[in-house]
């Protein structure tokens, strides 16, 4: 009683309920995909805002070497949390800052790479130890909003 068609009506049944593959799994992660619409991390704060910052080393210093470093600024879509990157209306500061000493190291400079997206140059640690990374959005000369990164050298 069981015939090839029920059999065949069965098994299309179970494969075709398997997972869609038109959204790749690393797509769904969300990881470091911020311009394509998905979620992105907002681990790194700025104070004031509700803006994030995510930051690499694109030359890593060290006693000789200046670095180099890329950091983007975003927003978070209030409708579905996706990435959004903003330009800050003045050019975002970087500013080395050891805690433990009570002061910073030369100033860095920074650069537009693209919306959102910046490049910190000239970036010396003058010793190794515990070090802020003071990402900050100015108006003017006033701080008006900081992201703050801590690191070990």
């Amino acid at each position: 009683m069981f015939s090839r068609l029920t059999a065949a009506l069965i098994l299309f049944f179970f494969l075709g309920c398997a997972q869609p593959k038109y959204i790749s799994e690393a797509d769904s992660s969300g990881a470091g995909q911020q311009s394509t619409g998905t979620k992105a991390s907002c681990d790194i704060r700025f104070s004031n805002s509700k803006f994030c910052l995510s930051w690499f080393w694109e030359n890593k210093p060290t006693s000789t070497v200046e670095g180099i470093l890329i950091f983007k600024i975003y927003k978070l879509n209030a409708f579905d949390q996706t990435a959004i990157q903003l330009d800050a209306q003045e050019l975002p500061q970087l500013v080395l800052w050891m805690p433990s000493m009570g002061h910073g190291s030369t100033p860095s400079v920074v650069q537009r790479l693209d919306v959102g997206t910046y490049r910190a140059t000239e970036v010396f640690f003058i010793m190794p130890g515990e070090w802020d990374l003071k990402f900050q959005i100015k108006t003017g000369s006033e701080v008006t909003d900081e992201a703050l990164v801590q690191i070990v050298l």
